[in-house]
């Protein structure tokens, strides 16, 4: 099966990621494209899908870059783990201690999203009280 490479202005159009951003993320490791012999970046759907993971853990989780960059480096990790067979329980340890820390970080955005959303719920029913009793008010005048 042949790959499929695209230019970074291809990248940034199909992601809504500036060239700036995506030339970042590859600054901080986050991802490498090839190059071709000309050293234009060459980027795969392997690389695309790695910038709308970012994306999503910086928007949907709030996660900065640096989190990201250890959860990347998490799932290289297990992936390399898991593919060599390691029989290092010392690095197998601390591979899931460190899921364990993400794992932690989860909960603790999950229950600030449950307050949150809590806190909009009691607004939601406070303005609809609110708007019946005007309309209560409306009827009574007339």
């Amino acid at each position: 099966m042949e790959i499929k490479y695209y230019q970074i202005d291809e990248v940034a159009k199909l992601t809504g990621i500036t060239k700036r951003t995506i030339r970042y993320y590859e600054d901080l490791e986050l991802l490498k494209p090839a190059r071709s012999d000309s050293s234009y970046r060459l980027y795969t759907e392997d690389n695309i899908d790695t910038i709308n993971e970012v994306k999503n853990l910086r928007i949907k989780l709030g996660m900065n870059l640096s989190q990201i960059k250890r959860f990347m480096g998490l799932k290289k990790m297990v992936s390399d783990i898991l593919e060599v067979g390691e029989r290092d329980t010392a690095k197998i340890n601390e591979t899931e201690d460190r899921i364990k820390e993400l794992m932690v970080f989860i909960d603790e955005r999950e229950e600030v999203l449950e307050r949150i959303k809590k806190n909009c719920c009691s607004y939601l029913d406070k303005l609809n009280k609110a708007a019946q009793g005007l309309e209560a008010n409306k009827n009574e005048e007339r």
